[in-house]
């Protein structure tokens, strides 16, 4: 993990653009390098951006396969990486989320309205979050040939809920009064207190309610300090796991506990819960093909034109 966290860092960008600059500085006839030329290093900057994004998505298909790989090994290794893909289900009470009230797992919900900013004569519409929270009940997956517990933490929460595409990120707009109704009486139930200890927005106050009992066992709810009431103006988003529904979990198994979480380096060795499981993963693999060769085709006209504009005609 830490070789591939360095391959991203420092030897994809800089080996795509010092061969970009290299190979745009020669000139014809002679084999010569002439370099701090304009031209040679802008369209190596972007000839290199190109393959870099098309070998990071190159490695990111690395790392799904390596996870393929083992979705189907029989034994977990105490301390090692482990896959597992099956049906996700709660080992009590499901939650319910909050705003379309959907039986799941875990759930990530977000409240926003339209507010303005900027200065008197400049005034410019901004989306303002007056509530936003995670939680998680004690699950399980359970695949083929093994089952496994999910060991999430409430500070990874927000990269596990994941499906290829923005809206692994972004949420289901909920919309209807029903919705709204539903919100506004789990937000009473929860008593957020006096102490502003949060941030929330551009730094505005906000206060957070943290209710922690174990790893795969929690609540995080996060109030704006001068939060609107929820009205017509408000719209609603969340994006849960619901039970019984299939997904991926990939993170570092713990054999005491027989189930997976985050690593110690949570960076290097994240917990990933990835919905509809083998078959998103197979999706995102064929979506980043489709990126690669779009960049390197790029990279590869931009070569084309620049020999053609600065070599060719000016030789």
């Amino acid at each position: 993990m830490l070789t591939t966290l360095l391959l991203k860092l420092l030897v994809f960008p800089l080996g795509s653009f010092f061969f970009f600059y290299c190979l745009f500085a020669l000139r014809a006839p002679l084999l010569t390098f002439a370099f701090g030329t304009n031209e040679a290093l802008w369209a190596s900057i972007v000839a290199g951006s190109f393959t870099w994004l098309a070998l990071n998505k190159w490695n990111s298909i690395r790392r799904i396969r390596s996870e393929l790989a083992i979705v189907d090994k029989l034994e977990l290794a105490d301390g090692e990486r482990a896959v597992v893909s099956g049906r996700v289900m709660a080992k009590g009470t499901p939650l319910e989320s909050p705003c379309s009230g959907t039986q799941c797992v875990a759930f990530r919900y977000k409240v926003i309205h339209k507010g303005t900013g900027g200065s008197f004569d400049d005034r410019r519409i901004q989306l303002i979050t007056d509530y936003e929270g995670h939680a998680m009940t004690p699950s399980v997956v359970k695949g083929a040939m093994k089952s496994v517990s999910i060991l999430a933490e409430p500070d990874n929460i927000e990269f596990m809920i994941l499906e290829p595409g923005p809206k692994g990120f972004n949420g289901v707009i909920i919309e209807g009064n029903a919705a709204k109704d539903r919100v506004r009486q789990y937000l009473e139930n929860i008593d957020f207190g006096d102490d502003f200890n949060d941030r929330l927005n551009a730094g505005m106050e906000a206060k957070k309610k943290e209710t922690y009992i174990g790893p795969g066992n929690f609540s995080i709810n996060i109030c704006l300090k001068e939060a609107d009431p929820i009205s017509d103006n408000s719209r609603l988003s969340e994006t849960v796991i619901a039970e019984g529904e299939t997904l991926l979990v990939s993170g570092i198994y713990y054999a005491d506990k027989n189930g997976i979480g985050p690593g110690s380096n949570s960076t290097l060795e994240p917990l990933r819960l990835i919905k509809d499981g083998v078959a998103a993963l197979n999706t995102d693999i064929a979506g980043k093909k489709k990126t690669i060769k779009i960049s390197f085709g790029l990279a590869a006209l931009i070569s084309i034109i620049y020999f053609f504009t600065f070599v060719l005609l000016q030789g």
